[in-house]
């Protein structure tokens, strides 16, 4: 029962993390972990970071 339980929790963090990262892509925003220094919502032009 207590495995159960354990493997219920691991579940709903891991579904809040990627509803998260769902949302916030959806609504145009960053959600790599290294949105500084290469990230595929912005691209590079003459060393400036554009979002796209």
């Amino acid at each position: 029962m207590k495995e159960i339980l354990i493997a219920g929790v691991i579940l709903a963090v891991a579904g809040y993390f990627i509803f998260k990262s769902l949302r916030k892509s959806s609504k145009g925003e960053c959600n790599c972990g290294s949105c500084s220094s290469s990230c595929p919502k912005y691209e590079e032009d003459h060393g400036l970071k554009i979002k796209k």
